[in-house]
């Protein structure tokens, strides 16, 4: 029954989206018409209606009349400056107030324009409304299926576990298999052992593995406040690769506040975040405004919100909040834990570097800052990382160091390539360290440096077999 809800909701946004992304579309010939018939329309109340040769124009010489309106019409759309002076005959002779027309026209042609972009301004942001609404859509709809993943019958792969691990001598409380997908399984178990022996990891873990088929690791562990009561421990597909990070920063002139964010954060659907942001200008309003953009990109990446939708959706918000110009860099890199394969998300960001053995390979984009423009271009740029690659992002505080003079990724491939160790906080410790001593202690601007390294993730315990144990039949995906 939820899930079914949760779908008809998904259905609602579907269809505002449908309302809010209808455009009209309008012939292109019928909008010239109403465009002539405005200009026509405005000249003929403010300069014809009181001129004594209105009913000769408009009655006796209509077309003739037209031919010249629109001659007039034309010049003005396309910037040409009539002056008194440069009036064409056909039109002085026909018209006595061919230079009060024109002027008329030039007034309305400049409101015209302002209509229209505060038009195009508006249509902008009923679509950028129509794609959150199907974004929002798009996640009900995966929490439906998941609802009706989770409500399948798994009680034959439950009783297969719990006999495996009776046969181990381990007695659980209960077993509640949430997920048997290839790649995301979830099982969770209740278990009253007694603590100091980690069983869980040890024993049940490898157990899992094997009677899977897929690497199974503890995700959490939940042990309750009574004794006596059961603890709850959740498996799940444990990551082919692991992240670590070091983080270096410093405030221009050394104060306390950097107008820099970061965060490196598991947003848990197998991907790992890398983020950086820069603020305009330094202090408190450039943290807020760097802050605010990564706080609210994280927010929309963990609800599985479409990287490209997100991006857009920041913008929109930086836009909004005031009518002041701020706006901020967004460098943000998805790490996924199964396959290392990684997105590059680059706004108005400095360029990036992966440090690959002696190799040092640059990452960049060329995009304005969020919050500047209405509509901003997104591009994705995907790159397969390897075990034992290292992430460098950063600030335009540590890669303009060396000056306009220097080749300036040139200068920052040489400093990464002739930082000997691979721990990622020495990593970032250094390249900071360098960049200050290259001022001689003099901070220019805001600096942040973010490092990850990505390696093979090794388990604590290895499977095992025991003989007897058959493996686990996996249901059929619920569409």
């Amino acid at each position: 029954v939820t899930a079914q809800r949760v779908t008809q909701f998904s259905e609602v946004f579907k269809q505002l989206s449908r309302s809010f992304g209808q455009v009209n579309l309008v012939d292109e010939s019928v909008k010239r018409e109403e465009t002539v018939g405005h200009f026509m329309n405005a000249a003929a109340e403010k300069t014809c209606a009181s001129c004594h040769r209105k009913e000769l124009c408009w009655e006796g010489r209509f077309y003739d009349t037209y031919r010249v309106m629109t001659g007039m019409m034309t010049a003005v759309e396309e910037g040409r400056k009539v002056g008194p002076k440069d009036i064409p005959k056909e039109w002085s002779n026909h018209c006595i107030r061919s230079p009060q027309v024109l002027s008329v026209m030039q007034q309305q042609y400049e409101m015209y324009k302002h209509d229209q972009m505060w038009r195009k301004q508006l249509s902008d942001s009923r679509q950028l409304v129509a794609e959150q609404l199907s974004g929002v859509s798009q996640i009900m709809e995966d929490l439906a299926h998941e609802i009706k993943r989770e409500g399948q019958q798994l009680h034959l792969q439950e009783e297969q576990i719990r006999e495996a691990l009776e046969g181990l001598g381990l007695s659980i409380h209960g077993i509640d298999v949430v997920n048997l997908e290839e790649g995301n399984v979830e099982i969770e178990v209740y278990h009253t052992f007694a603590r100091g022996y980690d069983e869980c990891r040890k024993i049940i873990a490898p157990l899992l593995s094997d009677i899977l088929g897929e690497p199974i690791a503890v995700i959490s562990e939940r042990y309750p406040e009574k004794s006596g009561e059961p603890a709850l421990v959740v498996f799940g597909t444990a990551k082919a690769f692991e992240v670590e990070t070091g983080i270096a920063g410093v405030a221009k002139g050394g104060d306390l506040l950097s107008g820099d964010s970061f965060s490196t954060v598991e947003l848990g659907n197998g991907k790992f975040a890398v983020a950086i942001s820069d603020g305009m200008g330094n202090g408190e309003r450039a943290k807020l405004e760097s802050s605010t953009a990564l706080t609210i990109l994280q927010q929309l990446l963990q609800s599985g919100m479409d990287e490209k939708l997100a991006i857009k959706s920041v913008n929109s918000v930086l836009l909004l909040r005031s009518s002041e110009e701020i706006f901020a860099t967004v460098d943000v890199a998805l790490i996924d834990m199964y396959t290392a394969k990684t997105t590059f998300m680059k706004i108005g960001s400095t360029p990036s570097f992966i440090k690959r053995g002696s190799e040092v390979i640059p990452i960049s984009a060329n995009n304005l800052p969020v919050g500047i423009l209405q509509e901003i271009d997104v591009d994705l740029i995907r790159v397969q990382l390897m075990a034992g690659d290292t992430l460098i992002m950063m600030t335009d505080g540590i890669y303009d160091a060396p000056g306009h003079a220097v080749n300036k990724e040139l200068w920052m491939k040489r400093v990464i390539q002739e930082i000997a160790s691979d721990n990622p906080q020495e990593i970032a410790d250094s390249l900071l360290e360098t960049v200050v001593r290259y001022h001689k202690g003099e901070i220019m601007d805001d600096m942040t440096v973010v490092v990850a390294r990505v390696d093979k993730h090794q388990p604590e315990w290895a499977t095992f077999r025991w003989p007897g144990l058959s493996k686990v039949e996996r249901p059929r995906t619920v569409s």
